[in-house]
């Protein structure tokens, strides 16, 4: 049975100040007739950079919503969007990352952050290593307890509690390892890929971003989400009160979402110019076209709000977001960061 994962923290390589998409490539400020523009945390990576297809489109007029976006780094995203300060309204985040976080984050107050629907569906999360020595775990090896126990005991750098954490317990609760005696490094994704080619680790965790970039440096892939037969599902959030304050906007970006991914995906080589123009403007890595269809491919977009229904939403779906709430709690508990089980983050209907 394949198991469903959520993995990966896919941080970049960019600056920590908060960089509002209007003082960057072009302004989607202009507010709607009812409303201000709604706040949209985005991190650039290939996936979330389709998005910026929404003014090209007239998506925002079709919706009556306008969107003023925020590029900061991914690690960023849940703290910003849950800061009593709302710095931006709504962002993406990874399900594992919120379940880690949402305990601490909402057990004081009244106002709690919320997953509220899944945008896409991620498995091309890796392991990077620079060391010739660093043991691969593929589609054999990976079936071979003393070859993955070998691999584990390298110095591993990884941010803890995080989806790429999670990783590393699945291959060695798989192969009977007692999770607390793995080296773990805790580092975040950009100083740990400096790490491994500097040879102060022997691998780091690393994204589509950070694993395009080792690849170009002449890394090679360790262990990947593919081969562990993982996935990650990243989804919308955003704060109990401003879901209720701006429902209509936020169900207006989600359909954003799906058209904008539905218009990239149908001929990447001729619909990819707004999302790359962001990428090269804000992104470590500068894709070509070749790149950019292969970090997607590594990556799975519903292209309609009845998609996403069935393969994410529902129980019985390919991608269940359920089943990988519950790999989620057994990472919390099996690891000692919660006593108890968390409650699976419960999905806004949209009509």
């Amino acid at each position: 049975m394949v198991i469903l994962f959520t993995a990966l923290t896919m941080l970049v390589l960019v600056s920590c100040t908060l960089i509002p998409k209007s003082a960057q490539t072009g302004s989607l400020n202009t507010a709607s007739a009812n409303s201000a523009p709604l706040r949209v945390a985005v991190a650039p990576y290939q996936d979330m950079a389709m998005l910026f297809s929404v003014k090209p489109l007239g998506l925002e007029k079709k919706y009556g919503t306008s969107l003023e976006f925020f590029t900061m780094p991914w690690e960023e995203i849940i703290p910003a969007v849950a800061s009593a300060g709302q710095t931006v309204d709504v962002g993406f985040a990874s399900i594992a990352d919120y379940m880690c976080k949402a305990e601490h984050l909402n057990s004081q107050g009244d106002d709690p952050l919320l997953y509220i629907y899944p945008a896409y569906v991620f498995h091309g999360g890796a392991f990077m290593t620079f060391n010739p020595a660093m043991p691969v775990i593929n589609a054999q090896t990976i079936k071979d307890p003393n070859v993955v126990k070998k691999f584990l005991t390298y110095k591993l750098g990884v941010q803890k509690n995080s989806c790429s954490h999670m990783l590393l317990w699945l291959l060695a609760h798989n192969a009977g390892i007692k999770f607390s005696t793995v080296p773990v490094i805790d580092t975040t994704l950009n100083d740990g890929m400096l790490a491994a080619e500097n040879g102060s680790l022997d691998a780091a965790a690393a994204g589509l971003t950070q694993r395009t970039e080792a690849l170009k440096r002449h890394g090679r892939v360790a262990v990947d989400m593919d081969t562990a037969k993982l996935v990650d599902i990243t989804g919308f959030i955003c704060k109990e009160s401003v879901y209720k304050k701006r429902k209509i906007e936020i169900e207006s970006l989600i359909r954003m979402w799906c058209d904008c991914a539905n218009y990239v995906l149908s001929d990447i080589d001729h619909h990819s110019n707004a999302a790359l123009a962001y990428l090269n403007a804000n992104a470590s890595t500068h894709y070509t076209i070749s790149e950019f269809k292969r970090a997607l491919s590594q990556e799975y977009f519903p292209r309609s709000i009845a998609a996403e229904e069935k393969d994410i939403v529902l129980n019985s779906g390919k991608y269940s977001i359920g089943r990988i709430a519950r790999l989620c709690n057994q990472y919390l508990v099996d690891t000692g960061l919660t006593k108890t089980t968390q409650p699976a983050p419960q999905m806004i209907t949209i009509k």
